[in-house]
């Protein structure tokens, strides 16, 4: 895994401290002593903390892999999200937790996917990039079957802006071999046999607001790398790597008043769509949306300390996502059937750089540098308020859910080479203005570039060890 890859085997020469002389009895304060001894006391703790740091060692351990949504109503950037609970703000939440049950799948339903998702075929031309209008009813979600397959992966919908996990590779599903089978069997990677007479399947029933676009991903990890943090890929039903077949048969244990749709996900390159399929079924179900555009993004995450103690590495003082964006079109042509197939895309279109400011864990005041462009902590959110850390009662962060405390355009951001920096403005008269850049290699990180997928911590929980130690 790329973020738990840096082995620390070196040792690390303390930062230097440069205090003004001071004569027997005389009080004078320097600045910028006082923030170099900070600097110092991190730089030792940190050490106590995770062991001696390898010169050599990267503190960019972002991999920046393209990741496909729906576009932004604007590109151009806003100062801040909607306001949520507590004084954060945040992106809307516009999906229920899931009430979570089970259900048969019994052998005829999976004898019509085999037939429609043939193991070994190239399927693609069944599908065309799609996503959901979401409706005023609730819809289920069914993870029916798995394919023979190298690959773990998770997967995820995205519903209004907001990235929800639904399933992952395993998770509570069984299968009967045969009509006269009592025993259930656990799925391994060879996923369910043909054969099989039943499957026992968990169902995800959500309520979401009406009239949103939902669309699907994978998180797909390489088998032995399936315990790192980020993906290996994102494969999304925008990008034509799931095909949603309408007219499905319907379980038994499907109401007989609602439409069912049958989704075959693709996590490789043989194009089978058969890796993992699901359905959705509905009262009516989300309708299917042809896509004809999509938006592209290339993300670092960069999480900060602001030295407010200098034995604090929950690395949550300042989280702020920064992308390169692109638009891509995709041209469509209607099939024999009524149905649309993707006919070709146009090169992509690069529209520019945005920042969005995910996370405040600092009581400081703050101004945030981004290549050419600045933000303030003050401008748009309370100086003393901690924001989605787990602090206090004011938190309203939880795994799955990204919030949005500030979005703007920036312009100038080098990824390569890490133009960011973040002044850190103390509260007392002893307390200096810091400038916080990012580290070179082998010094102690007070930022640290990971991938978008990567959370954040709660207030006071240090980064674990296993980031910066390699995982056998």
């Amino acid at each position: 895994m790329k973020l738990k890859n840096f082995v620390l085997v070196g040792s690390m020469a303390v930062l230097g401290v440069a205090f003004t002389s001071c004569s027997k009895g005389e009080e004078l304060y320097d600045s910028g002593a006082i923030v170099a001894q900070q600097k110092s006391e991190y730089a030792t703790n940190f050490e106590k903390k995770y062991g001696p740091i390898d010169p050599n060692q990267n503190w960019d351990l972002a991999t920046m892999h393209p990741i496909s949504s729906l576009p932004s109503a604007s590109f151009a950037g806003t100062r801040a999200g909607t306001r949520g609970e507590g004084d954060s703000e945040v992106t809307p939440v516009s999906v229920s937790e899931p009430t979570i049950a089970s259900m048969d799948i019994e052998k005829a339903v999976l004898d019509w996917m085999h037939t429609e998702l043939k193991a070994g075929s190239n399927n693609s031309k069944k599908g065309k990039p799609f996503y959901l209008k979401t409706q005023q009813q609730s819809f289920t979600i069914v993870p029916i079957y798995q394919g023979v397959a190298s690959y773990y992966w998770e997967l995820w919908m995205n519903v209004g802006g907001v990235n929800v996990p639904v399933w992952s590779k395993y998770k509570d599903i069984t299968y009967y071999a045969s009509s006269t089978s009592t025993t259930p069997e656990t799925l391994t990677d060879q996923g369910v046999p043909d054969g099989a007479f039943k499957v026992h399947a968990p169902t995800y029933t959500y309520t979401a607001t009406a009239d949103k676009a939902l669309y699907f991903f994978l998180k797909v990890w390489k088998k032995d790398e399936k315990g790192k943090d980020t993906p290996d890929m994102i494969v999304t039903s925008l990008d034509k790597k799931m095909l949603a077949l309408e007219g499905a048969k319907r379980p038994e244990g499907v109401p007989a008043d609602n439409d069912v749709t049958i989704i075959g996900c693709e996590d490789g390159s043989d194009n089978d769509y058969e890796d993992l399929v699901f359905l959705v079924y509905g009262k009516p179900t989300p309708p299917i949306v042809p896509t004809d555009e999509i938006e592209i993004t290339e993300t670092k995450r960069y999480m900060m300390e602001d030295l407010g103690t200098t034995d604090d590495f929950d690395f949550n003082d300042v989280v702020v996502d920064v992308e390169n964006v692109y638009t891509q079109k995709i041209h469509l042509k209607q099939i024999a059937n009524g149905g649309w197939d993707e006919d070709y895309r146009e090169d992509p279109v690069f529209k520019g750089q945005r920042a969005i400011v995910r996370a405040a864990g600092g009581i400081y005041d703050f101004t945030l540098t981004i290549g050419n462009t600045t933000w303030s902590k003050s401008d748009d959110l309370t100086a003393d308020q901690m924001y989605n850390t787990g602090w206090g009662n004011s938190t309203i962060y939880r795994t799955g859910m990204e919030s949005e405390l500030a979005k703007f355009d920036v312009t100038g951001w080098n990824p390569d080479k890490n133009n960011v920096s973040v002044t850190v403005v103390g509260k007392g008269p002893n307390d200096g203005v810091k400038t916080i850049t990012f580290p070179k290699q082998g010094e102690a990180p007070l930022m640290i570039a990971v991938d978008k997928d990567v959370n954040w911590m709660t207030e006071r929980s240090s980064v674990p060890s296993s980031w910066w130690y390699k995982v056998d």
